[in-house]
C-alpha cells in the first residue's frame, strides 16, 4: 500500500513500507528537464545536475556520508524530469531523508564547481561524439522530433553548455525546483511516523514559490519531413537500422505499448528473436517504448550486416503484428507481467516508479493501477493501439564511414 500526501508547501510524498527489505530508498522527482530548457541553453538541465552533486562547497561531503553508511547516491536527467536518489540501510531511512533534501533543495553554488563541472559536461559531449550509436540515435531523435525539444539531446551541444553561464543554472534552479515541482517516494522498511516527521522537518520547510514558466512547453507538431536518413561514422564495427513511430503522449495506456514491447522484444520466443534473430538476419534487434508527456515513441533497433533482407524482413514483421493472435498477446501480457512483479521486489525500483508516477504524471495510479491494468488488458484495445503501425516509419542506418 502506498501512503500518499501533500506537504503544505505543495510538495507530495508517496510512502510504501516494506517490511521485507533491509533498505530504504529516497527518491526525489523534479519536473525539469530538457523539455523545459531555453532554446540558447540546451543541457543547461543536466548540468544543473552535475552541480547538485558538487553544490555543497565542492567537497562531496553528502556522497561521502552515503558511502560511509554503505549506501548508493545517484541521479539521471531525462526529456521530461530529473531525479535523485539515495539507498541506505533501513536504520538510516531519516538520515537518507536529510541528505537528499541537502542535496536537491539547499545546494549553495560555489564558483569553483560551476567551472569544474562545465569541463566535465564537456568531456561527457565529446566522448558522446565517439559513440556512434549514441550519435546515431541523436540523430533518430531530431528526425522523429525536429526543432521540438525532445529532438535534442539531453547533454545538449558544446556551443550551447560554453555559453552557459552561472546565473544561467541558478534560474533554471530557482524557477523549476520548488516544492510544488517536486515529489519524493520512500520505499523500503522504516518507521512510517519518523519518516513523516523528517519529511516534514526537511522537504516541508522549502519555500520557493513555483514561477511563471519562462519557456512554455512546446508541444510536439507535425509528422517528421524526412522519414529516411544515413549516419556516418568511423568507429561503425557492423551497420545498424532503426524504424520508428511518433506517438501521443504517454498515459495509462501505455500498458498496451508495453505489451507490444514484450511481443517484440521479450525472450527467445518474441517476434523479433524468431523471425530475425533465428534466421541470422541480424546479429542483435530489440524494440522499446519510450514514453514522454507531450509524445512517445515506439522504435526497434537492428544490428546486422545484411542491412536491405532486414529491411524486408521489418517491414513484412510489422505487417504480420497486425495479425497477433489473442494466445500471442496473452504470452507477451502474461511474460510482462511476470518481469514488472519480479522488479517490483527491488525497492529502488518502487521508489523511482513511484516518483516517476507522483512527479512526472501527476498520477499515483499510474503507478498503484498499472498491475490490474496490465493483467485485466483487451486483445481487442490492444489491436487497436497497433493502428500507428499502419504508417510509414522513419527509418534510419547507421555506417561506416568509407575510406577515402
Amino acid at each position: 500500500m502506498v501512503e500518499f500526501l501533500t506537504l503544505p508547501n505543495g510538495l507530495r510524498c508517496a510512502l510504501k513500507n516494506r517490511s521485507d527489505l533491509n533498505s530504504v530508498t529516497v527518491s526525489v522527482w523534479v519536473k525539469a528537464g530538457t523539455a523545459d530548457e531555453p532554446e540558447n541553453q540546451r543541457g543547461v538541465a543536466h548540468f544543473l545536475e552535475h552541480m547538485l552533486f558538487n553544490a555543497e562547497e565542492g567537497t562531496g561531503e553528502i556522497d561521502r556520508q552515503v558511502e560511509l553508511l554503505g549506501g548508493e547516491l545517484n541521479a539521471a536527467t531525462s526529456y521530461d524530469y530529473t531525479y535523485y536518489y539515495i539507498t541506505l540501510p533501513a536504520e538510516h531511512a531519516c538520515k537518507a531523508i536529510q541528505l537528499a533534501y541537502r542535496l536537491v533543495m539547499c545546494p549553495s553554488f560555489p564558483e569553483t564547481a560551476f567551472e569544474k563541472e562545465k569541463g566535465v559536461v564537456l568531456q561527457e559531449i565529446a566522448r558522446s561524439k565517439d559513440d556512434p550509436h549514441e550519435v546515431f540515435m541523436e540523430a533518430f531523435m531530431f528526425y522523429l522530433y525536429g526543432e521540438h525539444p525532445y529532438g535534442f539531446p539531453i547533454l545538449g551541444f558544446k556551443e550551447t553548455v560554453e555559453r552557459i553561464r552561472k546565473s544561467d543554472v541558478l534560474d533554471f534552479y530557482t524557477s523549476l525546483y520548488t516544492p510544488e515541482n517536486t515529489a519524493v517516494s520512500v520505499v523500503g522498511r522504516m518507521d512510517t511516523g519518523d519518516v513523516l516527521k523528517a519529511l516534514e522537518s526537511t522537504f516541508g520547510s522549502a519555500g520557493r514559490a513555483l514561477k511563471e514558466r519562462s519557456v512554455p512547453l512546446k508541444a510536439v507538431g507535425e509528422p517528421p519531413k524526412e522519414m529516411e536518413f544515413t549516419v556516418r561514422h568511423g568507429a561503425v564495427v557492423l551497420p545498424c537500422v532503426v524504424v520508428g513511430w511518433k506517438l501521443p503522449g504517454c498515459g495509462r495506456e501505455d500498458v498496451y505499448l508495453e505489451i507490444l514491447d514484450a511481443l517484440f522484444s521479450s525472450g527467445r520466443s518474441s517476434l523479433l528473436y524468431r523471425f530475425l534473430k533465428e534466421r541470422g538476419i541480424v546479429h542483435s534487434a530489440f524494440s522499446n517504448y519510450q514514453a514522454l508527456r507531450l509524445g512517445s515513441n515506439f522504435y526497434i533497433f537492428c544490428v546486422t550486416e545484411k542491412v536491405d533482407t532486414c529491411l524486408k524482413e521489418l517491414k513484412a514483421l510489422v505487417e504480420r503484428v497486425a495479425d497477433t493472435s489473442k494466445e500471442e498477446f496473452e504470452l507477451a501480457r502474461d511474460k510482462l507481467y511476470r518481469a514488472e512483479v519480479f522488479a517490483r521486489e527491488s525497492g529502488s525500483v518502487e521508489a523511482d516508479a513511484v516518483g516517476y508516477a507522483v512527479a512526472v504524471m501527476d498520477d499515483l495510479e499510474y503507478f498503484t493501477g498499472y498491475l490490474d491494468r496490465l493483467k485485466s488488458a483487451d486483445y481487442g484495445e490492444f489491436l487497436r493501439a497497433l493502428s500507428f503501425m499502419e504508417e510509414e516509419p522513419v527509418t534510419g542506418l547507421l555506417i561506416n564511414t568509407p575510406l577515402c
